[in-house]
């Protein structure tokens, strides 16, 4: 249970958020789970929502999905922030990142919401949720059959 003085230390100390998603960032971009992992938060619920609406609900069932995205050497992702908003111990960040299976692949484009909250001094993720602006491309790119 936090107390008043852990919540005024880790508020008054707050790390710069734009620093703690630029290296959430470049976990993903270079396939680190262990950084990846240390951007998640702590406790028992971590909904992912991915493109085609399924909710994972935990942090290691998001773990694993990564672990397995991250074993794929092909694939490129490029996020850029477009909006955020950060609070006292609250922040949001919404991302649009292209993304390519392959090199010479047509990249396509989804949009990524963040919710981070101040947790043991840093900023962690507590809600993550994909939306792809085309799912057929999306689908096509990751072998999911349209009918």
């Amino acid at each position: 249970m936090p107390t008043l003085l852990n919540f005024l230390l880790e508020t008054s100390m707050k790390p710069d958020f734009d620093t703690a998603l630029q290296k959430h960032f470049a976990a993903i971009s270079s396939r680190d789970i262990e950084a990846f992992k240390a951007h998640l938060t702590k406790n028992d619920t971590l909904y992912t929502i991915v493109q085609n609406g399924h909710a994972f609900t935990t942090p290691s069932e998001t773990i694993e999905l990564h672990k397995q995205w991250f074993k794929d050497p092909n694939w490129i992702w490029e996020g850029t922030v477009v909006h955020k908003v950060v609070g006292e111990d609250m922040a949001m960040a919404l991302i649009k990142y292209q993304y390519r299976a392959k090199a010479d692949d047509a990249p396509f484009t989804t949009w990524l919401t963040y919710v981070f909250q101040l947790q043991e001094g840093q900023w962690r993720i507590v809600h993550d949720q994909n939306t792809a602006l085309d799912y057929a491309a999306f689908a096509r790119a990751v072998g999911i059959e349209i009918k």
